[in-house]
């Protein structure tokens, strides 16, 4: 019978959280799998949105203007005399030299503001006009109040760059942002997931649509995350997550459903896929699953007055939080299963792999079977 098998990667961050994100990888099980889960809290991605970076300096954007940049802590002051690009570069909205912008024929859309130059590409002199022109942000033709806003996938590429329609709306769509903990573990751009929140079971399909820094996990776009959390609560209220690496079509596609359904039905045929759905139910490595038992065997009579299954004997101890608690695991399945889980063919295969209770006696060899014993 096919099992799975998991492996602890590390631990890293969320929002406002340095650790407590335990990264498992779940392999083989004789069904080509290849996932990986984890828990964590999640952080709105607003990227790609109309009205997501207002123009400067009013900054009206539901994202702050320096969060396009690839300095967090980007100043945005006139420039000193003889420099002409600031030390960061634009990566969050779609920008442009003057010539590249005249020769697009948007030159009128382009801010040319000194406080807003930014570095050509990483590296680049600072006081270089010539070889390393400055970039500036581009405005939206449809709203001159705010920048075009840019994702790190690709919508629609027959639409120029400086066309919102090149890139994929956070408030449209349900994607995730891909971090270098996800990458280093072969999800790419396009890949799907599902995330689930842990305390009710509210779950959306995604796909990996943009990017972000850090050892972190959990920036979801702006759809998804009201989508799970509508009341903004989320610090406190984990998140669980299944994503499938090397998952994504080709051409890409924001609709994961068919592919999710059919990687979390070759996961159900597998013996031991209850013990993924209690890592996320957990928000715990596979380590830490299995040092703290939550599950329990006891027999109440030694001879039972009906046969008993195993399942029978077995009951979860009440009350922890951590480990596998029944409750958490079963929303997380019941989620699971809009989503292409079965859990008949779970059990059935579960059952299939679980030793039987009692002595098993072989039948006798042969030799005993010719045996003759000698009269007295």
């Amino acid at each position: 019978m096919a099992a799975l098998t998991f492996s602890d990667i590390g631990e890293v961050g969320s929002k406002g959280r340095t650790g407590g994100s335990y990264l498992v990888q779940v392999t083989d099980g004789g069904v080509n799998a290849n996932a990986v889960v984890y828990s964590g809290i999640l952080n709105e991605d607003v990227d790609g949105a109309p009205r997501c970076y207002g123009v400067f300096p009013t900054d009206a954007g539901i994202d702050e203007l320096r969060n396009a940049t690839s300095d967090e802590n980007a100043q945005f002051n006139p420039l000193p005399a003889g420099q002409v690009a600031h030390p960061w570069k634009w990566v969050g909205v779609a920008n442009m030299t003057h010539q590249e912008a005249a020769e697009a024929g948007i030159l009128a859309r382009l801010d040319e503001r000194s406080e807003l130059a930014g570095r050509n590409r990483p590296g680049a002199p600072l006081n270089d006009a010539k070889r390393f022109p400055p970039k500036f942000p581009v405005k939206r033709a449809d709203n001159a109040g705010f920048y075009v806003s840019t994702t790190a996938l690709v919508k629609n590429a027959s639409l120029p760059e400086t066309d919102p329609g090149h890139w994929w709306d956070a408030t449209a769509v349900n994607y995730g942002a891909l971090t270098p903990p996800l990458r280093d573990l072969g999800v790419e751009l396009g890949d799907f997931g599902i995330a689930i929140r842990r305390d009710n079971g509210t779950s959306r399909t995604f796909f990996f649509a943009d990017s972000g820094n850090g050892q972190k996990i959990g920036e979801m776009s702006s759809m998804l995350f009201r989508a799970l959390y509508p009341g903004n609560n989320q610090e406190e209220l984990l998140a669980s997550f299944i994503v499938f690496p090397g998952s994504r079509t080709r051409p890409i596609t924001s609709d994961p459903a068919r592919t999710v359904r059919r990687l979390l039905g070759d996961l159900s045929t597998t013996s031991n896929v209850g013990t993924m759905i209690d890592i996320m139910a957990a928000g715990t490595s596979f380590a830490r699953l299995n040092a703290t038992p939550e599950l329990m065997y006891e027999m109440n009579d030694v001879q039972p007055a009906r046969p008993r299954k195993l399942a029978d004997m077995m009951h979860r101890a009440p009350g922890l939080d951590v480990g596998r608690n029944a409750g958490r695991s079963k929303k997380i399945a019941d989620a699971l299963q809009t989503h292409g889980y079965d859990p008949v063919a779970a059990q059935r295969a579960a059952d299939a792999a679980r030793p039987t209770l009692g002595l098993s006696v072989p039948p006798p060899s042969a030799e005993i079977m010719n045996l003759k014993i000698p009269k007295p």
